[in-house]
């Protein structure tokens, strides 16, 4: 293939591939915006629904607070809950019932809301609207209401009761929503205000009609559905403050455009969904328009490659006749080479200068080769050395089996499985509860030596033991009270390991009966902490290559690096010992 075929090839190639990656981008882009501008579309919507629904929420609760913050209503319903039922008391009954009827039924509340209804256990049900369809059943108890129970058990709130069949009714029944409030007091009774569920769709209407909206309690109860939908792919928002719009699966891989807030002021979520159908029918006009500008570059790059490499070509040509008149007696000869593209000159030289290169690069892989293989056998020679201690620890746990003592055997198993967990280079992280049953293990092994001398507890609790942290900090820092603690003491150590979470952060302490910190050593490990933690601030590179060994500086430095300013690290001493005690925010 001639060197012009070949270019015309590569050049052809490569306006394709440009062709392809910007109609590529373009749909890549115009997808982003479709999927953005659907986003905010959803974000914006389940906001508006947001604020409405807790308007329509407020307005509801604004009916009992009006009724009871209204003088004659709030004795009415006290003279009806505490007066005696006795003949002479039915003229004032009457009087205060049809008061609380007054009031339920003024304009603005039967305009605004189906039914106010008030109940308690010494009068029948008074309710607004007391005629044609939405006249009241007498004898009903108001117990056997859906939202008693609830309402009953949250005398200090509103109890928002979702979509139910209004059972108040004689005739139609409805189905509505309530917002139910007991009347603080002893059988004061309750105020049920209620919106039928055709002004409850009303209000919680999207612009978009072809969006899904679903009302949830944070107890997965769906309060409100402007259409049927796949429930347990609801529920799974639940625990979600905020749901950032985006493209959401259930278990059975089907997808859909979902976002949702979550009120507290109404402990519920509002979540608008959309079918991702509308990103498909988007994205095949995108597609047309993708393919259409891919096709046009291509072959405008075609044509602009035809003639620019016959023009290209031409000094190749010629440069290609003096290669070929150049002979084996003139090879130390300068080629000449006459032509305005001084690109063919330098042609001689580059390839000199590439040798060179090229030299320099042989080198340096040969002495890069010889770091990889040094490299190599130093972590061979790391995984070996462990493995030499295990066999020797096999060969003392057998001598002690054939001695007949099971003591020898229990302390290699230790030993071994310390340094199991101890050498394992793959993870420099453990979790709380790693650390913790490595921690028994070290405690078993002092157990040993100390025997009746040493006592501990560990006590962590459970909903913090998949927490981080690196690895055989719980091991130093118990080894240093030991160390230290005790230096010049004879009395039994005990030794006490906590863990708990407060606040949302979780917490560890380590606290012994010894002799605590000197002045003049926790002056010193205060100025020490300080130092590590601006090092560690400001060059953290240079001072992980300076931390080493074991102690105090070197735990806090790994705590450090691993949760920054969010670590509590407290060393202090108490009546009767030292303890160190150290945190972070829970993840």
């Amino acid at each position: 293939m001639k060197f012009q075929t070949k270019m015309i090839v590569v050049y052809a190639v490569l306006g394709t591939l440009i062709a392809c990656i910007a109609g590529s981008i373009y749909y890549s882009v115009s997808m982003s915006k479709l999927t953005e501008q659907e986003n905010q579309k959803l974000r914006i919507t389940a906001r508006q629904l947001e604020q409405q629904y807790e308007e329509m929420i407020q307005s509801m609760k604004d009916v009992s607070q009006y009724l009871l913050s209204d003088r004659d209503t709030l004795s009415a319903i006290t003279g009806i809950s505490y007066m005696e039922d006795k003949a002479e008391n039915d003229i004032y009954l009457a009087q205060a019932e049809k008061t609380i009827q007054v009031q339920i039924s003024t304009d603005y509340i039967t305009r605004k809301f189906y039914r106010v209804v008030f109940c308690n256990d010494r009068c029948l049900p008074i309710a607004s609207n007391n005629w044609l369809d939405r006249q009241i059943i007498n004898g009903i108890d108001y117990k056997e209401m859906p939202w008693y129970e609830r309402a009953r058990e949250n005398p200090d709130t509103f109890t928002i009761m979702g979509a139910h069949r209004d059972t108040w009714g004689k005739r139609d029944n409805p189905e509505v929503f309530s917002v139910v409030k007991q009347i603080q007091g002893k059988d004061m009774g309750y105020i049920e205000v209620q919106k039928t569920m055709d002004d409850v769709a009303r209000v919680l209407q999207a612009a978009d009609l072809g969006m899904d909206v679903c009302l949830m309690n944070s107890a997965g109860e769906i309060l409100f559905q402007n259409r049927e939908q796949d429930v347990e792919f609801n529920r799974q928002f639940l625990g979600i403050q905020d749901i950032p719009p985006g493209k959401y699966e259930d278990g059975q891989g089907n997808s859909c455009l979902a976002a949702g807030i979550y009120n507290k002021k109404t402990d519920t979520m509002i979540l608008v969904l959309e079918d991702a159908g509308v990103l498909r029918e988007g994205a095949g006009y995108i597609y047309v328009i993708s393919l259409l500008l891919i096709g046009g570059g291509m072959l405008l790059s075609l044509g602009y490659v035809m003639i620019a490499t016959k023009r290209l070509t031409k000094p190749m040509h010629r440069l290609q006749k003096a290669i070929q008149d150049t002979q084996l007696e003139t090879l130390d000869q300068p080629l000449e080479f006459d032509d305005p593209n001084d690109e063919f000159q330098k042609m001689a030289r580059v390839y000199e200068e590439m040798k060179l290169r090229l030299n320099r690069a042989i080198l340096q892989e040969k002495r890069l080769s010889f770091l990889q293989l040094q490299a190599q056998f130093d972590m061979l020679q790391a995984q070996v050395n462990p493995h030499f201690l295990y066999n020797v620890l096999n060969v003392i746990s057998n001598r002690g089996i054939l001695s007949g003592d099971e003591v020898i055997c229990d302390i290699c198993d230790d030993l071994a499985g310390m340094l199991r967990y101890a050498t394992d280079t793959k993870e420099k992280y453990a979790t709380l509860e790693d650390e913790t049953d490595f921690l028994k293990l070290y405690f078993s092994l002092l157990k040993y030596r100390y025997e009746h001398k040493l006592e501990y507890t560990i006590n962590i609790d459970q909903e913090i033991e998949r927490q981080i942290l690196p690895k055989l900090v719980l091991q130093q820092l118990v080894e240093n009270s030991i160390a230290h603690g005790f230096e010049n003491s004879s009395k039994i150590m005990k030794i006490c390991v906590t863990g708990w979470q407060e606040d949302g952060r979780w917490y560890v302490s380590v606290r012994d009966n010894g002799e605590g910190f000197k002045a003049q050593v926790m002056e010193d490990l205060e100025k020490s902490l300080e130092k590590i933690r601006k090092d560690l601030t400001t060059n953290r590179q240079h001072v992980e290559m300076k931390i080493g060994g074991m102690g105090l500086i070197n735990t806090y430095a790994r705590l450090y690096l691993l949760n920054a300013d969010d670590l509590v690290f407290n060393i202090q001493n108490n009546e009767d010992g030292a303890q160190i005690v150290f945190g972070a925010s829970l993840s």
